[in-house]
């Protein structure tokens, strides 16, 4: 229920949980409520109505690092930084000389590069001249 009702802040929305327009908030912590809210009040204090709705007030504005739906934000590496990348790490002048590269060293960095750089299988195809259906077997 916190990530629900913080989800307005985070998205910078709202600058405060009870002033959002869309959000039922209110209803647990007010007396004129349209929410059927006893199960979750319940949950804060079963036998203080008036704790249950401090307790949730303070659990639902409390500040946390709660990640329920939050992907991480990943970005697509221009195809000049994975050449870097790729030249520095497999230690090549050109990319597509990683072609020259015995199947096991050339396979090693292959899955190195997908795995720990990101770089996408197009972009490797790309960039090496190998072709994608060996790069994704690996």
């Amino acid at each position: 229920m916190r990530y629900i009702f913080q989800n307005p802040l985070r998205a910078g929305i709202t600058d405060n949980i009870k002033n959002y327009r869309w959000s039922n908030y209110k209803d647990y912590i007010e007396k004129n409520k349209i929410t059927d809210n006893d199960f979750v009040l319940n949950i804060f204090n079963a036998v203080d109505r008036e704790k249950a709705v401090k307790n949730f007030i303070e659990y639902i504005n409390q500040e946390n690092g709660d990640e329920c739906m939050d992907m991480p934000e990943k970005r697509q590496l221009t195809d000049d930084e994975a050449m870097k990348i790729i030249k520095y790490y497999c230690k090549i002048e050109q990319t597509i000389d990683i072609q020259n590269f015995d199947k096991q060293k050339r396979n090693l960095y292959l899955r190195k590069l997908k795995e720990d750089y990101n770089l996408s299988i197009r972009q490797i195809e790309r960039l090496t001249g190998i072709s994608r259906g060996i790069i994704r077997k690996i």
